[in-house]
């Protein structure tokens, strides 16, 4: 898990913000060449919303950098919010799953980049303030 710096628009805060998001990229330890490579995905907001939000009414996509071996960018898709949003407390988003097959043996990174948000409401679209640094590694054999 790490606390990574985005900037961050929306329709309702069309003006852009600085925001700290904590986000959990988590992968095997090591695989097998060819074999599945699974990335899961939760996000936690350190801000409390300003209005209530019912279950899984917030959902998202989260950009993974992968670097090492192989480099190139996926989508983590099904990001959601499991259980109901109180005004004013802060959003865990789970869920969030991006999958490959690695060709090539060695060592993967997994940095979390461009997220982007759609409640019942408004978008809301986040851009690192600059390059993240790897949340997770695999070693692909």
């Amino acid at each position: 898990m790490g606390r990574f710096a985005y900037v961050s628009t929306s329709g309702r805060q069309p003006e852009p913000e600085e925001k700290d998001i904590e986000i959990t990229i988590t992968t095997p330890d090591e695989i097998c060449r060819g074999d599945i490579l699974n990335i899961e995905v939760t996000l936690w907001t350190l801000e409390g919303v300003f209005k209530d939000f019912p279950t899984r009414d917030i959902r998202g996509e989260v950009t993974i950098v992968v670097g090492g071996a192989e480099e190139r960018e996926l989508v983590a898709v099904g990001l959601t919010n499991a259980n109901y949003v109180f005004k004013g407390k802060n959003v865990l988003m789970t869920g969030g799953h991006a999958e490959f097959v690695p060709v090539e043996a060695g060592t993967y990174t997994f940095a979390p980049d461009e997220i982007t948000v759609t409640t019942s409401d408004y978008p809301l679209r986040s851009i690192p303030k600059q390059p993240h640094s790897p949340d997770s590694k695999t070693t692909v054999t």
